[in-house]
């Protein structure tokens, strides 16, 4: 160390000093804790040259008893030799006095950022006794507290090591440091699929001391994960360079994929006609029905319907470690031939024997007049359209559903809420129960044994066995009670050609109303006429007036008059439609009034008061209960007459 106003020189050597040895003058810091030389003296004659061990004498010679640094020592002898300053080189150390501290725990780096194998992401420091220290000149310093360091006890978990003598931890894979309270441990990032077919990580852009990830560092971690199939780098490059451009990590990104097995396809039928939409249709707006699925295919005799398709055996595929990954073979299909099907020689070709609807059941393929459905008609089935020969339903048909059929329908269940057309009957064996609207249509007959706010229109006739409440019927032949309770109560039941049941009405006052109603579609599109005459009448008169033509046409401006010429002609025209139409509608009504002769409404056990007749565009109210009753035209006197049975 230099002489100077912060160096105090040791020891009482001169250059008048008797010893022909290498002298070495020295000096300590003003705080007493380093000695340093600051002069020297060649050696005379015979007298011994500067070495590490004189300088140790005369340092031990100068009163100084802290060792010296012998690398220090030796750093000055080669700075002689080389006539370079030998000052400012520390011989001696003082030793510091030392305050207990207690054990501290550091992370290294920043761990949002992933460790590689091998990297020091954090250290254990040990705690620190009190220790008395010493100054270069002997002096002895005491600390300021003597109280016991604490200690820390820090749990090695998974993926990391601790080195005692260092105190630091060391990951032994590619992953994320997780330090939580008193547990150190690291998450793996490279995840090998259960089904080992690829590994996928989250890629991020630089490691936790800030230094770039590399494709050749993944690299390496895949080969020591074991992976022995090709990796494609330039595929890891975009995942790393994507992470830098954003700044942010890329989850769940595939490192590298093997290849999956592809299994065998099994048998399969191919329907050789038009077939229904398995899940449903799409509209023009890009909805899906999953109700409509269209019609049940319909045949013709000898048209081939279907061909069998034998199974595929499938594509094995590979895994990370290049290991085969072996694929299921496709299962074989067995199709029989049913009602109406013939196989073909070649044992895969199925031929119709006779018209109708093909069905596949239980592996049987069918050709059948009716189609027959084991269950309900529900999401399962769809609605259901067959267009040649009849529905047999063995459940209900569900609310909101609809089913139709050129024939006969047959419903055992019950109709909920749906739509049923049928082109001649429908046969149902529960009942119709309608709360949330609904329609049964059929050309033919209607049978049911209850119905319940259902809305039925028969071209034929209604048959029906117990109740039928607060419902709307509509029969054009007769509605007739068969069986059972035989109970209308509620609602509007019609028809045209006489109804038979047990009891109308209720004694409770429910409104019952039953209607003759021998009106046809002709006489609905004469009513409607009339109803458009009249009102594009009103519309002219509204705008001219209905005075007399002639004066309207002197109060209208001459270049006005050829329009209201026309409009007047018109009103004319639609003036004299009108009358026609009306004289249609007497001609049938009277015609209607003839045709009510012999048309009864016969109920066989009580007629409760308070129900509502119609007839012939009269009504009559049941005053009181009646007994046995018949109700009838009396087309002499113009009313409705009660008689008896």
């Amino acid at each position: 160390m230099a002489q100077d106003d912060t160096c105090s020189p040791i020891g009482d050597l001169t250059e008048s000093d008797s010893s022909n040895d290498a002298r070495f003058r020295f000096c300590m810091s003003e705080d007493g804790m380093k000695l340093g030389v600051s002069r020297y003296f060649p050696p005379k004659g015979h007298g011994a040259k500067p070495s590490v061990q004189l300088i140790k004498d005369q340092v031990e010679g100068a009163g100084v008893r802290l060792p010296v640094d012998e690398e220090a020592a030796e750093k000055i002898l080669a700075n002689l030799e080389e006539a370079q300053d030998i000052t400012g080189i520390t011989l001696v150390r003082g030793i510091e006095v030392q305050e207990p501290e207690d054990a501290r725990f550091e992370t290294i780096g920043d761990l949002q950022f992933p460790v590689f194998p091998g990297y020091k992401f954090a250290a254990k420091h040990p705690p620190k006794k009190a220790r008395q220290g010493e100054t270069i000149a002997g002096q002895i310093t005491s600390p300021s507290s003597t109280k016991d360091p604490k200690d820390i006890k820090i749990e090695v978990g998974d993926n990391c090591d601790f080195d005692d003598v260092e105190g630091s931890f060391t990951s032994r894979v590619y992953g994320m440091a997780r330090v939580k309270e008193d547990r150190v441990w690291v998450d793996p990032l490279l995840r090998v699929a259960p089904d080992e077919i690829s590994v996928s990580s989250t890629i991020f852009h630089q490691d936790c001391f800030g230094a770039p990830i590399s494709v050749s560092a993944l690299e390496k971690e895949l080969l020591d994960l074991g992976v022995a199939i090709e990796i494609n780098p330039d595929s890891i490059d975009r995942l790393i360079r994507k992470a830098s451009v954003s700044q942010q990590p890329q989850p769940d990104a595939v490192l590298v994929s093997g290849r999956y097995p592809v299994n065998g396809k099994d048998g399969w039928l191919e329907y050789l006609v038009s077939t229904r939409d398995a899940t449903g249709t799409e509209d023009d707006s890009g909805r899906v029905d999953f109700k409509d699925r269209g019609a049940y295919p319909s045949v013709e005799p000898a048209q081939t319907i279907a061909r069998l398709h034998p199974p595929t055996k499938g594509q094995g595929g590979i895994d990370i470690y290049g290991k085969t990954v072996p694929a299921s073979e496709g299962r074989e299909m067995h199709v029989h031939a049913g009602e109406n099907v013939e196989l073909q020689e070649d044992d895969i070709t199925f031929v119709s024997k006779g018209a109708g609807v093909m069905t596949l059941d239980r592996n049987t393929l069918s050709v059948s007049e009716c189609l027959e459905l084991s269950g309900h008609v529900d999401m399962n089935t769809g609605n259901v359209k067959v267009e040649t020969g009849s529905v047999k339903i063995m459940g209900n048909v569900m609310a909101g559903f609809r089913v139709e059929a050129p024939k006969n329908i047959i419903v055992m269940g019950s109709i909920e809420s749906a739509e049923v057309e049928a082109g001649h009957n429908v046969e149902v064996g529960g009942g119709i129960l309608m709360p949330d609207g609904g329609l049964v249509t059929a050309s033919g007959d209607v049978s049911v044994s209850y119905m319940n706010n259902a809305n039925v229109l028969a071209h034929g006739d209604i048959l029906f066995r117990n109740e039928v409440s607060n419902s709307k019927i509509q029969a054009a032949g007769y509605i007739r009670a068969e069986k059972g309770k035989g109970i209308i109560q509620g609602g509007t039941a019609s028809c045209s050609r006489g109804m038979e049941v047990n009891e109308l009405g209720s004694d409770l006052g429910v409104e019952t109303v039953v209607a003759i109603n021998l009106s046809t579609s002709d006489d609905k599109e004469a009513m409607a006429e009339r109803e458009q005459l009249s009102q594009e009448i009103k519309k002219i008169d509204k705008a001219l007036g209905n005075g007399n033509p002639k004066e309207l046409l002197k109060r209208i401006p001459p270049e006005q008059r050829p329009a209201i010429v026309k409009v007047l002609k018109h009103r004319i025209e639609l003036v004299k439609r009108y009358k026609e139409v009306l004289e249609e509608l007497k001609e049938k009504a009277t015609i209607r009034r003839r045709e009510l002769h012999g048309v009864r409404i016969r109920v066989l056990r009580k007629i409760h008061g308070g129900t509502v007749i119609k007839m012939a565009g009269h009504t009559a109210r049941v005053k009181r209960s009646m007994d046995r009753s018949q109700i009838y035209w009396n087309e002499n006197e113009q009313k409705i007459e009660f008689g008896t049975l």
